[in-house]
């Protein structure tokens, strides 16, 4: 699937067409009540555009997923498993902020990490860290979005 074929994607680029048009439209207007009136309009057809932004980039917003990311981008290839789970305590001590990712497949070939949600109300708990183990050593490393 493309990055423009979902509707909400086309909406917010046609809000910031819109913008942008409205913007310009503000320097040829003489009135400062139109002024005003086409300020607000520009930054209402902003609205989607910053939606987009906030679905597409939860990190940026949300402390839960910068953590889990810097734990992520930790991870390199060649690890041993024991040396991720110490990473994965460094990252996320015992009373810290953050709750620790859940391990939810340890094998001999695979460990995979997902997101705590730490709110029993959410959902958002499907961000996952898949790494794929050889002679119990990281060979590949996936980042699973929610």
């Amino acid at each position: 699937m493309s990055m423009l074929t979902h509707p909400l994607h086309w909406l917010a680029v046609f809000g910031v067409l819109a913008a942008v048009l409205l913007l310009m439209a503000v320097f040829r207007c003489r009135g400062v009540q139109v002024k005003v009136l086409l300020v607000v309009l520009a930054l209402a057809a902003l609205a989607p555009a910053a939606l987009v932004v906030l679905v597409s980039y939860p990190d940026w917003v949300d402390p839960r997923f910068t953590a889990y990311r810097a734990f992520y981008e930790a991870i390199q290839p060649g690890m041993t498993r024991m040396e991720v789970l110490a990473l994965r305590d460094r990252h996320y001590p015992p009373g810290g902020p953050r709750q620790a990712p859940r391990v939810i497949v340890d094998e001999g070939d695979a460990l995979t990490f997902f997101m705590h949600p730490e709110d029993p109300e959410s959902s958002v708990d499907c961000e996952g860290i898949l790494l794929s183990l050889e002679n119990d050593r990281v060979v590949k490393k996936t980042y699973s979005p929610d």
